[in-house]
């Protein structure tokens, strides 16, 4: 048996595939892959598998997909055997694998021999194990099993350790002569981590060292402008180095041709997409038709060197999407780098479509660039999405596009890729700038509408009732929309005929004939009529509400909220909606409408439900993401809830989020709906809930997301206290919206937004917010290198901190801000004093962040004092403290790491100080450059 996980995940049994059930199954084999023959305890495997809030039955489902996994491993396992391959172990299961059967164990066993051979000064042996390990990577991690489970931490790990093989692999061939073996592998790590100096440092050697000096210097050019406009930094000096010892290359005597390279034979198959996304939707369950369509949809491209696009266009309802991603499925084996899916929300109800820019986030996502690596502006969005494709064979589905604008900038020129489009528009522009061709849907033929209800209800039900199937066929005009709500209720009803259901809907069709005349969606609309009057009551109510409320999606525990019920009641409400076809849940707990259907339960609210019940419902909505964006925000950022929110309304239910980790999981899953529910509150007048709702978003958006996306909010929720004419809740408006420009590297905007709110919090006698925008001003300044002025708003937010009106968080944070800036003054010993005091209050308040960075501080002092003993201790504390959880961010771990890899090395202990950076290294973002560049010399002169 063979166990592989590095890359989409498989099990081979004698050389053929062993089918693995569902994707929880294949979810749990890739979690107990993942820990490489350790046990995983239960919790860890109910946490990898539904996460913080996992159902009251996971033990059981989990003890029910464990049977399913072994019986699919032993088919012939009796019961209660302990079988060979899944076992109970620790407390949890084990999967018994080792280097003989297992890929990961395999490539560990491979780099560990590796590594020995290159300590024993064996160079060309060590390339050859390097290459032995990386040939058994096939894409990411776990590629293809369900995306919330492939996020987890041990996945990305795992990833991880490619990249870091790559770059010792690549530092070993250029020290045996060996740069042309390991140049495939260089290229595909860099393309993947563009603003990673180390990679990108080795990729100019490589290429130096193969003859390829113009590759080599274009590189270092291209990497050097994108930091300038990216991040606003020099190269680092590893890259630097790198790019000074690429030799000037001669022009070659006439009629002599350069040496080549070629890739090894593996290259492709090796490396090929190891960031390799794997995001196409599941096909239809039932697909019939479209013949004639799909021979005009090759499964490969007409041509592999250029790229192809190809345009799906009909009406709303006649099977755009499941064509396109039947025909994606078919044709995803040709295109081995990875799919990427996006619905760009083209004909979203709430006339907000996907815009471009946001798009390309998405996508870049998608190809695994973390959301700081994202630049701000469109053109170097697209710049970055076309580089991180370049010279791959991808397939990207754009779903439901507005125009041919939105659609342009996504559509990468890369060779060998296939672009597919759908869009209720023409999308002529495409087609006249000869980018694409168009295939336009209408109604399905008679013949295969009858295939697809045949498919659906099977053959002798259908062929039982000709003149039944007829009627359904006509009155649903051939769109597969209408015809699979039509066939689940006739699932969900198997004793009732189909003459009786083409009855129904014809009563209900001529109802509607009257004010539709010759419309098109008259069919649909009245399919969607008929399924919605066979509802209960209550599905129907939250049917209504659901058409009203803005966002792509929603949870069903914001559903509840939204009906006024408790979540255990609205999940039989969520179920018969989807068992109806009139909802999806395309993610597990999360649910969404096609636009047609949400139009129409927009409408039916309008005529069924009161102006005053359409409204409370909405502010129940607003509600719930306002109360659980705030516990999320108190749990990221302690003391962040100033502002008093408006008094709760019976019938909400918030989510419960217990931890940090699980705050920022409920933000990721949520953002959009969040920013969609703010604009739209903004639209109706609702500046309370703006104003509240942007100020609970801040502390994620300012943490882990773009600068844009935290600047879009802060404008806002000002332009929203502007209207209140609140002036505490628009100077806390001006505070987030200067947070945000200071990220985003707009100190001067930055500046005036805090001295405006400095300005307002005065008036209003809030000491405590003055304290805080001193503190922030501090920071301002610190960032800007003016140690001076930051000492000086230091010691002015002590000052406020220590009267009525602020707390002992103020002042312990603006005493540790004293003390840092004057550490950066040249003043340690002073520094420390003020420091102690900080962590004193700290730890008397119970501040896991404060304590941590206290004692940060404290160990920097000492290290300049050169007490390096007493700056170890500060350090590891400072880790250590709240069980080493990481509460205060892998920043914060890499700066502790990296000086108490320093102090350790001014010791004399050079192992735990080299130990100490690599751990730093691990944690550094890769957007961090020049820190990353910083730490890598530190690690090659001590070697």
């Amino acid at each position: 048996m063979w166990f592989a996980v590095l890359g989409p995940l498989r099990v081979l049994r004698e050389g053929r595939e062993v089918a693995l059930g569902g994707p929880q199954q294949r979810a749990l084999l890739a979690l107990l892959l993942a820990a490489g023959g350790r046990p995983v305890g239960l919790d860890d495997l109910v946490d990898g598998l539904w996460g913080q809030e996992p159902p009251d039955t996971a033990l059981n489902v989990l003890y029910r997909n464990v049977g399913t996994l072994r019986r699919a491993l032993e088919a012939d396992l009796a019961a209660r055997e302990a079988g060979r391959w899944l076992r109970r172990a620790a407390g949890g299961y084990q999967l018994v694998v080792d280097a003989t059967s297992g890929d990961l164990l395999r490539f560990r066993e491979h780099l560990a021999r590796a590594r020995t051979s290159a300590g024993q000064d064996r160079p060309v042996e060590a390339v050859e194990e390097y290459l032995r390990a990386l040939r058994l990577w096939r894409g990411a991690a776990g590629a293809g099993i369900m995306p919330e489970v492939r996020a987890r931490p041990v996945f990305v790990a795992l990833d991880r350790e490619f990249g870091a093989a790559v770059g010792e692999a690549a530092q070993h061939a250029l020290a045996a002569g060996l740069p042309a073996r390991v140049l495939p592998a260089v290229r595909l790590a860099a393309g993947r981590e563009p603003l990673d100096e180390l990679l990108q440092a080795r990729l100019v050697q490589v290429l130096a060292a193969t003859g390829r000096q113009d590759e080599a210097r274009a590189v270092y050019r291209t990497v050097r402008d994108r930091l300038a406009e990216e991040l606003g930094i020099d190269p680092g000096p590893e890259l630097k180095a790198a790019a000074e010892g690429v030799p000037h290359q001669e022009a070659p005597p006439p009629g002599t041709t350069p040496p080549a390279y070629p890739p090894p034979a593996y290259a492709e198959s090796a490396y090929a997409g190891v960031a390799k996304p794997a995001q196409l939707p599941a096909g239809p369950p039932f697909f019939a038709g479209r013949r004639a369509e799909l021979e005009q949809l090759p499964v490969l491209d007409d041509d592999p060197d250029t790229a192809t696009v190809r345009i799906i266009r009909g009406m709303g309802g006649v099977g755009k999407t499941a064509l396109a991603v039947h025909w994606a499925h078919r044709a995803a084996h040709h295109h081995p780098d990875g799919q990427l899916y996006v619905n760009l929300r083209g004909f979203h109800h709430s006339e907000q479509a996907m815009s471009a820019d946001e798009a390309l986030r998405v996508l870049l996502a998608g190809l695994g660039v973390a959301a700081e690596e994202i630049p701000a502006a469109l053109e170097a969005r697209a710049a970055l999405f076309r580089d991180r494709v370049a010279g791959r064979r991808m397939l990207l589905l754009l779903d439901n596009a507005r125009d041919a604008d939105q659609v342009r900038p996504l559509l990468a020129a890369a060779t060998g890729c296939l672009v597919i489009v759908t869009s209720r528009d023409r999308l002529d522009g495409l087609v006249l700038d000869g980018s694409a061709r168009t295939i336009t849907l209408a109604p399905l033929p008679a013949d295969e509408a009858a295939g697809l209800l045949r498919a659906r209800l099977g053959a002798e039900r259908v062929d039982a009732e000709p003149d039944a199937v007829a009627q359904l066929l006509s009155l649903c005009g051939g769109l597969p929309l209408a015809l699979a709500i039509v066939t689940a209720h006739a699932l969900t009803h198997p004793s009732f005929t189909l003459a009786s259901i083409a009855a129904e809907l014809r009563r209900e069709r001529g109802s509607l004939d009257a004010f539709t005349g010759f419309d098109p969606m008259a069919a649909p609309r009245a399919v969607f009529s008929w399924s919605y009057h066979a509802l209960t009551p209550g599905a129907a109510r939250l049917f209504r509400l659901l058409g009203t409320v803005p966002g792509p999606d929603i949870s069903a525990s914001a559903a509840a909220s939204l009906g006024g019920v408790r979540p255990r009641e609205v999940r039989p409400l969520l179920a018969e909606l989807t068992a109806a076809h009139l909802l999806t849940e395309h993610v597990r707990g999360r649910y969404f409408f096609h636009d047609l259907v949400r139009a129409y339960a927009a409408g039916t609210a309008a005529e069924q439900d009161t102006d005053a019940d359409r409204r409370a419902a909405l502010l129940r909505f607003l509600d719930h993401y306002l109360r659980t964006a705030r516990r999320c925000s108190e749990l990221m950022k302690p003391g962040q809830n100033v502002l008093p929110p408006p008094e709760p309304r019976a019938g909400v239910s918030p989510d419960r989020v217990g931890d940090t980790v699980a705050a920022s999981a409920w933000f990721s899953a949520e953002e959009s709906v969040v920013l969609a529910a703010v604009e739209h509150a903004a639209q109706l007048g609702l500046d309370h809930h703006v104003a509240h709702l942007a100020w609970s978003a801040h502390t994620y958006l300012i943490l882990l997301r773009p600068a844009q996306s935290a600047l879009a909010l802060a404008r806002i929720a000002v332009r929203a206290t502007v209207r209140l004419g609140d002036a505490s809740m628009h100077a806390h408006a001006l505070h987030a919206l200067a947070s945000a420009c200071t990220r985003a590297d707009l100190p001067g905007q930055a500046h005036a937004n805090y001295q405006e709110a400095l300005r307002l919090f005065t008036e209003l006698g809030d000491v405590r917010s003055q304290a805080v925008t001193h503190l922030e001003l501090t920071r301002l300044y610190d960032k800007q290198g003016r140690f001076p002025e930051a000492l000086h708003h230091a010691r002015r937010s002590l000052e406020l901190s220590r009267q009525d009106g602020a707390g002992l968080f103020e002042q312990s944070g603006a005493l540790n801000a004293v003390g840092w800036v004057l550490i950066r003054l040249g003043e340690p010993r002073a520094a420390l004093a003020y420091s102690r005091r900080s962590l004193a209050l700290h730890t008397g308040i119970g501040s896991v962040i404060g304590q941590s960075f206290n004692l940060y501080t404290m160990g920097w002092a000492y290290q300049s004092l050169g007490e390096h003993r007493a700056a170890i201790d500060s350090y590891r504390r400072s880790l250590a403290v709240g069980g080493g959880r990481g509460w205060h961010g892998r920043d914060h771990d890499a700066l502790v790491l990296e000086r108490l890899g320093d102090a350790l090395d001014a010791t004399g202990d050079r192992a735990a100080a080299r130990a100490s950076w690599r751990a730093a290294l691990e944690r550094l973002y890769a957007s961090r450059t020049e820190a990353r560049a910083a730490l890598a010399a530190k690690l090659a002169d001590r070697r």
